[in-house]
């Protein structure tokens, strides 16, 4: 009798609980509906968290938190709200749709490749989006400005074109020309460069790049060769990257370990920041350097940027080793601005000033150099 007594209070209890979570959850439910249905988001996604934090966590008011983080413009709160559905729902439309679209407009083309296939049909259709598909197109073209008679002014330009293989692979091809006077002679550097981009998991990136530069300098030719290889991954508000670049430089052989966070503040590209740490070994000497970098969007499709990059930049690289810093002299302080307006949707042009304190590698001296580079970016 009292063994049943007990069972049969302890049935009850649990009844009671089972009830008032029940209760809860359909308050919980009814309120975040109702804020949703009329367009309350903030009120919406501050009673969101506050019911998270107390334990009562359900998919549809993650769906509704993440939409109206993703009205409000937030794209890595969004994605934060979806990631925790596609954990246990990985075909749920509205999540996949929207971190796909949250993706897109991080910039992050590679991460909204992944998740196309797991979107319907019709989605995919609507959208135009294809398997192998031209991401982008254009051309860069810049010149920089020396104060000494020993250093001519000097040109730089390049072609390129962004091809998507497939959902989770994608390349990148460049050709660059670079020509500088040296006293009585002239540097011409034609090159190529390639990159892929690999994608096996959501979030996970594996970079993998080749740049070739045929360097001329009184009457000498050097075959020089750059390979990176680099991991990425995509958190739903933050990028974290490591890459090691091998090179061959002239008769110098380098080797660069880097490690770059980027940053997006304010959920999207309104603002934002990248900060990179590298160790350049040349000829077993260890230089640090370091670059950060400041992104804000004051007006609507205009981005301004500030860069400063501080160390010995010798062999240096960058960009997945897109731009190699391999000149006849070592660049010891850089700093400059970037500004890009995108127009109607899909063409994009991008203006760049860089200020440099540079050093002869042979005598010594200092100068100071001045570049002005301009881009077009046509989007499809």
């Amino acid at each position: 009798m009292g063994n049943r007594f007990k069972l049969t209070v302890l049935l009850l209890v649990v009844f009671m609980k089972m009830a008032g979570a029940q209760s809860y959850y359909q308050k919980a439910d009814s309120i975040s509906l109702a804020l949703f249905n009329g367009g309350e988001w903030q009120q919406l996604l501050a009673f969101g968290e506050e019911s998270i934090n107390d334990g009562k966590d359900f998919s549809l008011l993650r769906l509704r938190l993440g939409y109206a983080s993703f009205v409000r413009g937030n794209y890595s709160n969004a994605l934060s709200h979806y990631d925790k559905i596609l954990q246990t729902d990985k075909h749920n439309q509205i999540a996949l749709y929207y971190s796909y679209l949250s993706n897109l407009y991080l910039n992050r083309i590679e991460d909204a490749a992944y998740l196309v296939p797991g979107l319907d049909t019709a989605v995919v259709e609507g959208e135009k989006i294809k398997s192998l598909q031209l991401i982008a197109a254009g051309a860069e073209a810049g010149a920089k400005f020396t104060d000494i008679y020993e250093r001519g002014n000097s040109s730089f330009s390049r072609a390129f074109v962004d091809l998507r293989l497939n959902y989770k692979l994608s390349l990148l091809t460049s050709f660059t020309y670079f020509k500088q006077p040296v006293r009585n002679d002239n540097i011409e550097q034609p090159g190529y460069y390639a990159r892929l981009n690999y994608t096996p998991f959501r979030k996970i990136n594996i970079i993998g790049a080749y740049h070739y530069m045929k360097s001329k300098l009184w009457r000498l030719i050097y075959q020089n060769n750059a390979a990176l290889l680099g991991l990425r991954y995509a958190d739903s508000g933050s990028d974290l990257q490591g890459d090691f670049i091998l090179s061959q430089i002239g008769d110098e052989k380098t080797r660069q370990y880097s490690l770059k966070f980027t940053k997006y503040i304010t959920g999207n590209l309104d603002f934002y920041s990248t900060s990179r740490i590298s160790i350049v070994d040349v000829l077993n000497n260890n230089n640090p350097v370091f670059q950060q970098k400041f992104g804000v969007k004051p007006i609507r499709n205009f981005w301004v940027e500030g860069v400063v990059t501080l160390g010995n930049q010798y062999n240096y690289a960058e960009a997945d080793a897109l731009y190699i810093y391999n000149g006849f002299d070592k660049t010891k302080f850089k700093a400059g601005g970037n500004c890009y307006f995108l127009l109607k949707r899909h063409l994009l042009l991008g203006l760049n000033y860089t200020f440099e304190r540079k050093s002869d590698n042979i005598f010594r001296f200092n100068y100071l150099q001045h570049s002005v580079n301009g881009s077009i970016t046509w989007n499809f």
